[in-house]
């Protein structure tokens, strides 16, 4: 997968460790086109949350070592529960470098094993860990999980795991994200993160 360096830059900025958890006001939404939406609807990698037919579609795009991802991974469970007319999406978004790569190509591999009902708690487990999460840690949490391992790995390495991270990163720098986490709500994007109130707003004004 190559990354652009205009994108990898940003997001290094933006998901520093070094900034506050959050801003305290939700980064502006921002236009963009639904065919973007629906192309990222439509990718292989994108694991669906949620209400199976929700009445708001919320998308987050992520990487596994973004501070910020972290706490929005946090508070998923509970935004699960408080919209349970919700669909939320996920969409590995690897740009924060060669470990961010490496522990999306296992989760990847995870999802095409074991399909997304099975993807939430992995996807849990890497962002409770501290320091940075590559590939090796990532494997230890599917195997604590249950995976097989050698099933896991193999498919990691091939072809179409490295096409759908290409896939998912092309659709990404066409909507202009920049950093991690961002988040689509009908045609609106987010870039930046957003607090467990500010998501919940976001979706009460895509119902009108």
């Amino acid at each position: 997968m190559i990354l652009s360096r205009r994108t990898l830059l940003a997001g290094l900025a933006v998901s520093g460790t070094g900034l506050p958890a959050f801003a305290q006001a939700a980064p502006e939404p921002q236009m963009v086109p639904i065919e973007l939406v629906e192309d990222t609807l439509a990718l292989p990698s994108a694991v669906r949350l949620g209400h199976r037919h929700g009445d708001v579609i919320m998308i987050e795009y992520f990487d596994y070592n973004c501070p910020w991802c972290r706490k929005s991974a946090s508070d998923l469970p509970a935004l699960l529960k408080a919209e349970p007319d919700l669909t939320y999406v996920l969409v590995n978004f690897a740009v924060l470098g060669i470990p961010s790569v490496t522990a999306t190509k296992a989760a990847l591999a995870y999802l095409q094993v074991y399909g997304p009902e099975r993807y939430l708690p992995l996807h849990l487990a890497l962002f409770r860990l501290t320091g940075a999460v590559d590939g090796e840690r990532a494997l230890k949490e599917i195997g604590r999980l249950g995976g097989d391992l050698k099933r896991v790995e193999e498919i990691a390495n091939t072809d179409r795991t490295a096409q759908w991270m290409t896939d998912a990163f092309k659709i990404g720098d066409s909507l202009g994200f920049i950093a991690t986490p961002s988040f689509l709500i009908a045609t609106e994007a987010y870039v930046g993160g957003m607090s467990l109130a500010q998501k919940r707003e976001a979706i009460a004004r895509a119902r009108g």
